[in-house]
């Protein structure tokens, strides 16, 4: 809403994060984590979210993309492994109350009205998501076994469309009902990916390992030291 001025403020902010991120923030981590206090170092991860999420609504952007660049830019530090796992008993209570709140904001009577137009949405954008998945999976060098499980954990909805629908109900691009029967349907797609591995899994169990040439057994004694 703020014309040039404010777009030009917010790529200059986009921009100042990554870079800024990807120069500085290596030397602040290791010069953080030679304090040899992980409680200094998860506190530091969280100020930069929290920072970054702030700096970015102040330029008129989502809180959201702020959270999610810097977290890329966390993910892209050689102490990814140490801060994924300082931040796990985080990164559980935040998805559960994210998650709760998504649930809440849903207006499940306009659901119940419209079980056909849900059931459409969620049938078609995992077919068409699945069809775009299986072409790319056969330029990619991922094994046959394999490529039911990619294409089917991959055609759900994600967590970031909840964020997208939110916002854009709250902008009036949507409206509420419309926001409610988009996250729902995103929610319905998470909860059949479980079924539809195992019902993939049985039918490759069933079909086609019967298929394929079975492996001849090592008939040498298997006695090495491991």
């Amino acid at each position: 809403g703020g014309g040039w001025l404010a777009a030009a403020k917010a790529v200059a902010v986009i921009a100042a994060i990554i870079l800024g991120g990807r120069l500085l923030l290596r030397p602040a981590l290791r010069w953080i984590a030679g304090s040899k206090t992980p409680e200094i170092f998860t506190a530091a991860a969280l100020l930069l979210v929290v920072a970054t999420a702030a700096l970015m609504q102040a330029v008129g952007l989502s809180m959201a993309l702020g959270a999610f660049l810097a977290g890329v830019l966390l993910a892209e530090s050689e102490y990814r492994r140490e801060l994924e796992t300082d931040l796990e008993p985080f990164k559980g209570l935040l998805l559960g109350l994210f998650f709760i709140a998504v649930g809440m904001s849903i207006d499940f009577a306009v659901v119940l009205q419209h079980p056909a137009l849900v059931a459409a949405v969620v049938a078609g954008f995992l077919l068409l998501k699945a069809l775009v998945l299986w072409a790319m999976c056969r330029r990619m060098p991922i094994p046959l076994p394999e490529r039911a499980v990619f294409v089917i954990l991959l055609a759900q909805g994600g967590e970031f469309g909840f964020v997208v629908f939110q916002s854009a109900a709250g902008a009036k691009v949507i409206d509420a009902a419309a926001a409610s029967l988009l996250v729902a349907a995103v929610a319905i797609s998470m909860l059949l990916t479980p079924v539809l591995l195992v019902l993939a899994d049985r039918w490759w169990a069933a079909h086609l390992r019967a298929a394929l040439p079975t492996q001849a057994e090592i008939s040498e004694p298997q006695d090495g030291p491991v």
